[in-house]
């Protein structure tokens, strides 16, 4: 009889083996932009912790080792955290997946489909990881302005050069330099992945009584200048790329929006001057203090043309962000989460002390001097 049962148990397990795998097949079947040696790493680290109950903290709560507030990325499925001398990958369920040692004085992080790029702004040091891995460190003999990285793994790095007012360098996908561009007129101040073997280059040049900025269209693969577009007396406080390949700019009196075709300003501040304000890719949240004794702010949403999407008064904001088509506003005791018309989805009690907040695809991250918290998208955006 116990023979007959131990049979059994062992018909059920293979079973269900064969279910996972099966399972596991045709997940990667219908979703082939998933399928990557990183996933495929991640995926079985999960699927190891899960079935063999390996204990593994869960870290809904961040405290900051270095003192200071790190630098978070959603990445994936969960986030990136660069610290002044670590980096640290998350999991969906807020397990680490891995942690590296490192030394920023200035830390800077910029995120693609499937890297992670890390770079000490003012400083000479860079690397790339992905979830478990350091995939390439170099030590610049310049300094290093800004940095990007595609979703192939392709690294723009801006730098000091003796002699110009900047240098361009465009790394391949095995990291190797590929692309040496200089500037001898204009001050390269940051570049974005922004189209087919083409960089976008944001510079600033010194006309006789103020600040032009200038945006060159690069191609690293033929090894030329495209475009070089002139918006006078502007100066970039705040570059973002937008999701149909423009540059935006914030200004001190509005958004410009660089294209192929030439710049142009969508938005203008008025007479107001933002107290808060986020670029995402489709979107550009303003919050405007209205002085009053309630602590009043006015939230203001355009899109990558400039059209107004809301408008409403919020108290006592703290951060705004945005993510796909979402509008998300800190206050000092909630979070609350917009659609693209206005009206509010959902709000939640957050802890106290809370003074900013990160977006992404399942996570969402809200920080303060001290310790951040990682909440689960689906429990914000209903």
């Amino acid at each position: 009889m116990n023979a007959k049962k131990l049979k059994q148990l062992y018909l059920i397990k293979r079973l269900l083996l064969v279910t996972i795998i099966a399972y596991v097949v045709v997940f990667i079947l219908m979703n082939t932009s998933y399928l990557s040696i990183d996933n495929i790493r991640r995926f079985g680290f999960s699927a190891k912790t899960a079935l063999t109950q390996t204990s593994a903290t869960a870290n809904d709560t961040l405290t900051y080792s270095s003192g200071s507030i790190p630098v978070f990325a959603p990445f994936k499925d969960c986030l990136a955290v660069l610290e002044d001398s670590s980096v640290s990958v998350y999991s969906r369920d807020n397990v680490k997946f891995s942690v590296h040692s490192t030394s920023f004085r200035n830390p800077v992080m910029r995120v693609s489909e499937e890297y992670i790029l890390c770079y000490d702004r003012g400083g000479k040091k860079l690397c790339v990881y992905n979830s478990f891995d350091l995939l390439f460190e170099k030590e610049f003999s310049d300094v290093i302005i800004n940095a990007d990285i595609d979703d192939s793994g392709r690294i723009a790095v801006i730098t000091e050069k003796h002699g110009y007012k900047g240098q361009l360098t465009v790394f391949n996908t095995s990291f190797e330099e590929r692309f040496m561009w200089y500037s001898a007129d204009d001050y390269l101040v940051d570049v974005y992945f922004t189209g087919t073997h083409s960089v976008s280059v944001v510079s600033v040049a010194q006309n006789l009584e103020n600040i032009d900025t200038v945006v060159y269209t690069v191609n690293y693969s033929a090894g030329e200048e495209r475009s070089r577009i002139t918006s006078r007396n502007v100066f970039p406080l705040a570059v973002a790329e937008k999701n149909d390949g423009s540059v935006e700019i914030l200004s001190e009196t509005g958004l410009v929006s660089f294209r192929s075709g030439g710049c142009n300003t969508v938005y203008s501040y008025g007479a107001r001057t933002p107290y808060k304000f986020y670029q995402s890719d489709k979107y550009t949240v303003f919050a405007y203090d209205l002085h009053t004794q309630n602590d009043h702010f006015s939230i203001y949403v355009t899109d990558i043309t400039g059209n107004k999407q809301f408008e409403t008064i919020v108290e006592n904001v703290r951060s705004v962000s945005a993510f796909a088509d979402t509008i998300f506003v800190l206050t000092g005791n909630k979070l609350q989460s917009f659609d693209r018309t206005g009206t509010v989805v959902f709000e939640k009690e957050i802890p106290e002390g809370m003074t900013g907040i990160v977006v992404g695809k399942q996570k969402c991250v809200l920080y303060g001097a001290e310790k951040a918290y990682i909440l689960s998208i689906s429990d914000i955006v209903k």
